[in-house]
């Protein structure tokens, strides 16, 4: 059984672009030494007690570093909701038991004045300079000489809290690595796709069938920091993308910008979620000409 740790030691020495967000480009190669300098980050400042790092960020090419230095290091990573507020949002980093809280400026202040039970020194704020000299402190980090058992715990995902408070599911990174073999089978994702990933990485839709499955083969991810109906096809026409995941109403939104008569005029082919309806699947289709398929999972 595979581990996430060996997929992105696969990807060493990739100079295939393997991430697009906005105005910067990182190829596979630079992702696993952007994630090996956070794993040494990581350890360095590691406590007794369960490795779990907590990520409180919106879409952004740091939220996916974090997630591989949590793989490279055997560490869990725990994806915060960042759209929850006050003590919901303090609860959630307090039940998972975090040692670290990886954020930015937005989420330090959307957690002032509550109690999340970490230590403002434990506190890594990656807009700013102080944070980029930490990193910069440990670029270059070597690899670890042996990756973690598929049994180690690489996420913790939350559940949406419908029947009370969410509670955090956990997948280990055989498992993952398993749901990513399946959805390349399903899904023919291949090196030559590029995969719009605009749902938020802090829920296993976005990790499971399409950042994982693009680590696995080496495609390139297209990251938006937050859907926009109105984006969507600017965006998978500006940057010829081929697969797309949902969740939710995505696709009713969409469906709801005024459609043009070219709108199938773009290289997008297959699509990946949960919860649309029959209808907007039949009408998303033909205006997009591509294939939806639906399925479901915890």
């Amino acid at each position: 059984m595979s581990t996430i740790a060996a997929l992105l030691r696969a990807r060493v020495g990739d100079t295939h672009i393997g991430l697009v967000f906005e105005d910067e480009r990182y190829t596979w190669d630079e992702i696993v030494a952007a994630s090996a300098a956070r794993a040494a980050l990581a350890n360095e400042r590691r406590v007794d007690g369960p490795f779990h790092i907590a990520v409180l960020l919106e879409n952004v090419p740091e939220f996916l570093f974090w997630i591989g230095a949590g793989a490279l290091a055997g560490a869990t990573v725990v994806g915060v909701n960042p759209t929850r507020r006050g003590d919901e949002l303090a609860r959630d980093i307090r039940h998972t038991d975090c040692q670290l809280l990886v954020t930015d400026t937005a989420g330090i202040e959307s957690l002032r004045g509550v109690d999340h039970g970490i230590a403002p020194e434990r506190v890594l704020a990656v807009d700013g300079a102080a944070y980029a000299a930490l990193v910069a402190s440990h670029e270059g980090a070597p690899l670890p000489v042996e990756d973690p058992q598929p049994s180690t715990a690489l996420m913790l995902l939350f559940t949406s809290g419908t029947t009370g408070a969410p509670k955090a599911v956990i997948c280990s990174q055989g498992r993952l690595a398993g749901i990513i073999d399946n959805v390349i089978n399903q899904y023919g994702i291949n090196r030559a796709d590029v995969t719009y990933q605009a749902m938020p990485l802090f829920h296993g839709n976005a990790i499971m069938v399409n950042w994982g499955p693009a680590l696995k083969v080496g495609a390139t991810v297209v990251l938006r920091r937050r859907f926009s109906a109105s984006g969507f096809l600017p965006d998978i026409r500006a940057h010829g993308c081929t697969f797309f995941n949902y969740v939710g109403k995505c696709l009713t939104y969409i469906l709801a910008t005024p459609p043009t008569p070219d709108a199938a005029d773009n290289a997008l082919s297959r699509c990946f979620g949960n919860e649309a309806s029959a209808t907007d699947i039949a009408a998303f289709e033909r205006r997009f000409g591509c294939r939806i398929v639906e399925g479901y999972g915890s």
